[in-house]
Formats: C-alpha cells, structure tokens, sequence
C-alpha cells in the first residue's frame, strides 16, 4: 500500500497564512467595539483588517514558506500562543481542546531538528525543552479557566447540567476537578508534544 505524503508545505503556509488575517481581523472589531460601536461600521472594519492581514501574506507569505524552518523562534511561539488563545476563546475557557496544540508544535519543532541536521545525542534535550514549554503554557491556560470558572456564579449547576449529573455538584468538587483535570491536561500535552516529536524526527518524512 502506497504511503500518503503529508502536505506539510501546504499545511505550515496554511496556519501561517491565517495567522495575520485572523489577528487583524479580531483587533479591527475590538477598536471598532471600544471607539465606535456603531453596528453599520463592524462588517467593514472586520474585513479591513482581514484585508490588511491578506495584505502582509501577500507580501511575506511566500518567503515564510520556503524559510519555514528557519523562521525566528519567537515568530513560531507567537503563532502557536495565538492560536492557543483563540481555541481558549473560541471554547468559551473549556481548555480540553488546547491540548490539540502540541501536535503541531510537536511536528513542527521535530521537522526542524530534521531540517538543522542537529545531532542525535542533542535531540533529547530539545524535545524535552519544547515539551516542558507547551506543559507551561497549558497550565496558563488550565489556571486561566479554573479563575474564570470560579469567578462565575453558578458553575455547579453548569458542570452538573453539562454532565447530566443526577447529584447535587458542590464547590469542593469543583476544585477537585479543576485540580485532577489540570494535572491530566498538562501531562497530556507534555506527552503528546514529545510524543510527537519523537515520531517526526525519527520517520522524517
């Protein structure tokens, strides 16, 4: 059976690509929202700054493709926090979603060592680096959601409506989901980054 390559050029300009036009769009109606409010005038700054994003693509997208693994750390972690924090929003602060995000991170970071020719008896240390820092992040993201969480009045009766639970949910069991679910998530995402990491650069596909 013949192996089914990967588009990998085609999927890193994807999340690239969007990156601005998402970004540009999200700040066009926030300062539509805080210095206008006006509802005729939404639909044209979104797509301002959807067009301004298009824009920037345009202008760098094809170079940031082609020198994809070679592109500033700090450029890649702030697309992989970008998108964090839209499937944190998008998700209403259910955190369970962003544990999703090590995949990518996790192909990415393997490629580049790929890529780098870095040597075998380093790739240990840089997995386990990469690994430790989507770990930290999600337990902003875990924090983040057990504050808004416990912020709100009636969270019991939300978990225990959502769950379709036949007892009463107290405030205790609250903690102690947030507690139990937030240590599983943050391994999780340490051993599926590592996890796939490990995979990447030992196929290098």
């Amino acid at each position: 059976m013949a192996k089914i390559k990967i588009p990998e050029k085609f999927i890193l300009g994807l999340i690239i690509g969007c990156t601005f036009p998402i970004l540009l769009g999200i700040l066009a109606i926030v300062a539509w929202f805080y210095l206008d409010r006006n509802e005729a005038h939404a639909l044209f700054c979104l797509l301002s700054g959807i067009s301004l994003g298009l824009i920037v693509d345009f202008k760098y997208l094809k170079v940031w493709i082609a020198k994809r693994y070679e592109l500033p750390i700090g450029f890649i972690v702030g697309i992989y926090l970008f998108y964090n924090v839209c499937v944190f929003g998008f998700f209403m602060g259910f955190p369970v979603f962003n544990v999703l995000a090590g995949i990518p991170a996790g192909y990415y970071f393997g490629k580049r060592i790929n890529h780098d020719c870095i040597p075998i008896e380093k790739h240990s240390k840089q997995i386990r680096q990469i690994s430790v820092f989507t770990a930290f992040f999600m337990t902003l993201i875990c924090i983040s959601s057990a504050c808004l969480a416990l912020i709100g009045d009636g969270v019991e009766h939300e978990v225990q409506s959502m769950l379709r639970l036949d007892f009463e949910v107290t405030r205790p069991m609250i903690w102690g989901l947030m507690v139990v679910g937030g240590i599983s998530l943050i391994g999780l995402e340490y051993v599926i980054t590592m996890f796939t990491m490990l995979k990447t650069i030992k196929c290098k596909f």
